[in-house]
């Protein structure tokens, strides 16, 4: 009889670090495979075509550790595999944790696919009761020795961790340099973004709750792109897109984040700019300023702009892979840690002050000065094969 895997995720981020695995494991056919969609998750492996179940298929309404219990007894897993994600004042059970414990009572064994360079602990400690790293599976995935360090600096046991990258980065690369140039030019048609003037694309997702911590959310760095920009000639200001993250967009989640955006956006003076929704926004929105295209995700904007802004989104990370240039914008940073590692670490050009903030947004409107970034950035690449690494990772922990 085939060994069985189970695979899950909540955070949009979690599951796109697993889904080129599932479809691996799924295609090679080696172990068979079972999806657990839930909240965020389920739309993407949607639009990824991966069949999946949710805990209502099983007679469920929550993913308690109780319900992850009940499931497991029905699939009988060899291998939980997961994405990560951590609880909030929202989400007190995060199914990537819960379901991690559940294996734990079931002696089943766990593997979870780190995505991003930052909150390591976090995604791991159990904020209500404040233990630390109660949620730790048997083994994490991790992307480079950057992560490595840092968890090794958290607390974590460097046995328990295996450097294999981050499978949804692996065809970055490709996809970028092979994506057409007459697409390219459809978007920016149908953007209504004509002529030569250059493409600036902001990926959101610097949340309202979050400024506590950071110093800024999306709206402050917003209006540091609008105002700075409105600053120039007509003739010489750029065209700009605007995606949020999709927690924001998703009114399950009940953040402030979307009317709070919606009220700014709405009195935004600044003629050249867009934000890009995959559908209808909840809340009202002046219809001269959003553009719908289910189609038209944050990858692409990415590939097609000229320059991707953003604070410390996983999008910047995707751009630089795809060898596009980028720059992070985070004004009054009030952490210890600038949590994006690409600017962390000096990879791409960073602001932490509102006025460097300006003379980046500036300096962005001027494509000549985009040649430098993108070889600044040129130290910070993949080779393609962590889908491969973890996958093979998957086999081994199963013979175990």
């Amino acid at each position: 009889m085939k060994k069985k895997v189970l695979a899950t995720s909540w955070h949009t981020g979690g599951i796109n670090a697993i889904i080129p695995v599932v479809k691996r494991i799924s295609e090679e056919g080696r172990v068979d495979i079972v999806t657990i969609g839930h909240l965020n998750s389920e739309n993407v492996l949607k639009d990824r075509g991966v069949s999946f179940k949710t805990v209502s298929d099983y007679g469920l309404s929550d993913v308690s550790v109780d319900s992850m219990e009940r499931i497991l007894d029905i699939e009988q897993p060899n291998l939980v595999l997961t994405g990560t994600s951590a609880q909030d004042a929202v989400n007190g059970d995060v199914v990537e944790q819960t379901v991690t414990l559940a294996a734990n009572t079931r002696d089943i064994q766990s593997l979870a696919v780190l995505d991003y360079w930052a909150n390591y602990s976090l995604r791991f400690n159990d904020i209500y009761t404040r233990e630390k790293h109660r949620f730790l599976p048997d083994k994490i995935a991790i992307m480079d020795d950057l992560a490595l360090q840092d968890m090794v600096a958290e607390g974590f046991n460097r046995d328990n961790l295996a450097i294999t990258g981050n499978p949804h980065f692996d065809d970055l690369e490709g996809k970028a340099r092979n994506f057409p140039d007459s697409e390219k030019r459809a978007i920016r048609d149908r953007l209504g973004f004509s002529g030569d003037f250059p493409f600036l694309f902001y990926a959101g997702g610097a949340f309202l709750e979050v400024k506590a911590q950071y110093g800024y959310w999306d709206q402050d760095i917003l209006e540091i792109i609008v105002n700075s920009l409105s600053e120039l000639p007509e003739k010489r200001q750029p065209y700009v897109a605007l995606s949020l993250h999709p927690g924001v967009l998703d009114p399950a989640q009940k953040r402030e984040d979307l009317p709070r955006l919606a009220e700014y956006i709405n009195g935004i003076r600044y003629e050249k700019i867009k934000l890009v929704l995959g559908k209808e926004p909840w809340i009202k929105i002046d219809s001269q300023k959003y553009f719908v295209d289910p189609d038209l995700k944050s990858q692409k904007l990415a590939i097609v702009s000229d320059l991707t802004m953003t604070a410390s989104s996983t999008l910047g990370i995707e751009a630089v892979y795809m060898g596009k240039p980028c720059v992070s914008l985070q004004p009054n940073l009030s952490s210890e840690v600038d949590p994006l590692v690409i600017s962390r670490n000096g990879i791409i050009p960073v602001g932490y002050t509102p006025e460097f903030c300006r003379g980046i947004v500036l300096s962005a409107a001027n494509p000549d000065d985009y040649n430098h970034i993108i070889e600044r950035a040129a130290c910070f690449r993949t080779d393609g094969k962590a889908t491969e690494r973890v996958t093979n990772l998957v086999y081994d922990m199963l013979k175990e």
